[in-house]
């Protein structure tokens, strides 16, 4: 029998630590996904600085979470909230199970600034949203097909792979620090295509995907339910890219998280020269 994986279990201070030796064909893609992390987390805790690996590689993976539940905490109801001393766009967001996005799409904010007694909107939360969307909400797609292709070798997928770990800042666009639609526009920059600078701007000029989601295109959504507030890179094999705000970095996640999903609003495709896609 083909042995798929080698796992070790330390026993020192009953901590269980976990690797993987990595079998032919696989990726640090595949890997993530079969362990249910992300590739930017195997990359930090193997000290990874190119996504390249090699049959026989052993990988050490994620510590399992404990067992025991966390306590459950209170769900805050309030549809408005004033700003206190030391809140942030992020720690606001954070609090109430929105994106940062979000938060600034409800209340027109054009910097990520706050003042003491600030009131802000706060939108409906994925979770607590009804099912029916408002007469405002884009209307949510049936989720498409998404392609299972993946080449390694694509100048837009190496560009991308490159912005892994850089931090997640509302607004920011430099080296040190990245917001969805920034992240976008430099990766796309860099093999030649000039992007609208906001997501609700690249969403609003890009040709529609029809059919199948491929490598490349960029996949949009809406969390706070009302306008398109986010958006990342399909990298191929259900998993895309962004900076993401509750990851406070620019990471890999699946597509087929439930939580994706719901938020998920379509896809659009940059018309770049047909060898940058191949």
């Amino acid at each position: 029998m083909r042995i798929l994986a080698v796992v070790v279990l330390l026993g020192l201070a009953g901590a269980q630590e976990l690797f993987h030796t990595v079998q032919r064909g696989e990726t640090l893609f595949s890997i993530a996904r079969r362990y249910g992390t992300t590739v930017e987390t195997l990359m930090r805790i193997n000290g990874l600085s190119r996504p390249n690996l090699e049959v026989g590689q052993v990988l050490r993976l994620p510590t399992p979470a404990p067992s025991n539940p966390p306590a459950a905490q209170p769900q805050p109801t309030a549809t408005t909230y004033s700003v206190q001393p030391g809140d942030t766009l992020f720690s606001i967001a954070r609090r109430f199970g929105v994106t940062v996005e979000a938060l600034q799409g409800e209340n027109s904010l054009t910097s990520a600034d706050l003042s003491v007694g600030q009131v802000l909107k706060v939108p409906t939360p994925l979770a607590m949203a009804p099912d029916a969307p408002s007469p405002q909400s884009p209307s949510p797609p049936e989720i498409p097909a998404f392609s299972n292709e993946y080449d390694p070798a694509n100048p837009l997928l190496q560009a991308a792979l490159k912005y892994l770990g850089t931090p997640y800042k509302f607004a920011a666009n430099s080296d040190a620090s990245l917001d969805c639609s920034a992240f976008v526009q430099r990766v796309y920059a860099e093999v030649g295509l000039e992007l609208p600078r906001t997501s609700r701007e690249q969403w609003g000029t890009l040709p529609v995907v029809q059919g199948e989601v491929k490598p490349g295109d960029l996949v949009f959504f809406s969390f706070g339910g009302r306008q398109i507030d986010h958006v990342g890179i399909y990298l191929g094999r259900g998993v895309f890219a962004h900076a993401s705000t509750y990851g406070s970095r620019v990471v890999i996640e699946s597509l087929e998280a439930p939580y994706y999903q719901k938020a998920y609003r379509g896809a659009r495709r940059p018309d770049l020269p047909a060898q940058t896609l191949k």
